[in-house]
């Protein structure tokens, strides 16, 4: 009789109850309960159980999303979702925490034994993998160290530092993505979690910086997802960026060297249901004439972020894409993966906007939020600088005062930032 052990997570108690009683009658263990998020933490770190089911929507404190999050990130412990209802964006938060399945409301015994045994073969299987390199060269699922600013380690374990060098690492320098000092800062100066997925060595890796409290340090969390993310294909994808990718009023495209479109979100999405300047053929994405689908098609291909515009015949504003390569884009070329982001601009309605956002978070001052602005939407210092009047060496002197003041040395990266940052998800924040 099988006794894996298993943990509950609902706010209420009688619904806890039927499920051990459920559970007890198929031979499980069951080890504990809680009602909060909080408490579910606490509880799976005491316990150490086989498998949690976690309701989605607790009463009080965070959800179980929040707590799952917690539990796949301290422990990998596998989480199967119990819930009655959930819209669109809860099910998006619940897909980027790699639950193990979901469970609707009232509970079928029939579904929960289901549920639990594929959650435990695949929790096998993914422990299987790990010890099939005949070797031993298999870096655990997830390694984690703190660093400074400057990517300099302050604090790793002897666990984390023979495992980097079991996968090929000579230290934890080398663990680090490209451009690893930006995601450093950018943690640093926003004192929130960072999220990096790239490849390294030939696996694909996820890489959080989250700013240590109360210390100019950041805590490296490295997580190995190349069986997980089977390279970043779409659904993955999805569920990695969707949610906050669709609080920007930007429109993001994923893209690979032949225009096919992995992901977009909403903003992006409703331009290309228009079907008019840009739209979508056979999942690829097309301009209104051949001559402009190339232009966009060599700027995907090129390895520096460019931009170009598509002129409207409405009486609506051009539309303004920049292409900026991805940092895995030699490596996924060919391979039927994203290689570059477009960024689709409606330029009219949004640079009073961004020039506002950015002057207040950065302390731009008013010359040199106009010119960032008008930066975003077309990178061309010498075309800046004439549609502002002024020459292109004060707008160069500008330039740089922006850079010192945004811990940025290149225009892609600043634009880059601006777009994911302060005109995105900091204008549609809702402090959460």
């Amino acid at each position: 009789m099988a006794r894996e052990k298993i943990f509950i997570v609902d706010d209420d108690r009688t619904t806890a109850k039927v499920i051990e009683m459920q559970l007890r009658g198929m031979g499980y263990a069951v080890v504990g309960h809680a009602r909060t998020s909080a408490e579910a933490v606490r509880g799976v770190e005491a316990e150490n159980p086989d498998i949690v089911l976690m309701d989605i929507n607790l009463g009080r404190g965070g959800d179980g999303i929040d707590a799952a999050s917690a539990i796949q990130r301290e422990h990998a412990i596998p989480v199967i979702y119990v819930t009655a209802y959930a819209d669109e964006s809860t099910l998006q938060r619940a897909r980027i925490s790699h639950p193990f399945g979901y469970i609707n409301k009232p509970l079928r015994p029939d579904d929960l034994r289901t549920a639990i045994a594929l959650a435990l073969d695949r929790a096998a299987s993914l422990r299987a993998e790990e010890k099939s390199d005949a070797k031993g060269r298999k870096m655990p699922w997830k390694v984690d160290w703190h660093c400074d600013a400057g990517g300099k380690t302050v604090r790793a374990s002897e666990q984390t530092l023979l495992a980097l060098k079991i996968a090929g690492f000579r230290d934890t320098s080398h663990a680090l993505p490209a451009e690893y000092a930006e995601h450093l800062a950018t943690s640093l100066r926003n004192q929130r979690p960072h999220l990096v997925t790239g490849a390294l060595s030939g696996h694909v890796y996820s890489w959080e910086f989250r700013p240590a409290a109360r210390q100019k340090t950041v805590r490296v969390t490295m997580t190995d997802i190349t069986r997980h993310s089977r390279l970043m294909d779409q659904n993955i994808l999805q569920a990695s960026l969707s949610e906050a990718l669709d609080r920007l009023s930007t429109g993001i495209i994923f893209i690979n060297e032949n225009l096919k479109v992995f992901y977009s979100n909403k903003s992006a999405g409703r331009i290309l249901r228009e079907g008019r300047e840009l739209f979508l053929k056979d999942e690829h994405l097309r301009c209104s004439t051949m001559e402009k689908t190339a232009e966009l098609q060599r700027l995907v291909l090129q390895e520096t972020g460019n931009t170009f515009t598509l002129e409207r015949n409405t009486g609506l504003s051009p539309l303004h894409l920049l292409v900026s390569p991805l940092h895995s884009h030699k490596e996924n070329y060919g391979h039927d993966l994203p290689i570059s982001i477009v960024y689709v601009f409606e330029a009219a309605k949004d640079t009073d906007r961004i020039r506002d956002v950015i002057r207040s978070l950065y302390g731009l001052s008013p010359t040199e939020a106009r010119i960032a602005a008008k930066l975003v939407l077309q990178p061309d210092l010498v075309a800046v600088a004439k549609a502002m009047g002024i020459t292109y060496n004060t707008a160069r002197t500008h330039l740089k005062r922006i850079y010192a003041k945004t811990n940025i040395n290149r225009l892609p990266s600043l634009v880059h930032m601006i777009v994911m940052g302060p005109v995105g998800l900091l204008i549609h924040s809702s402090g959460e």
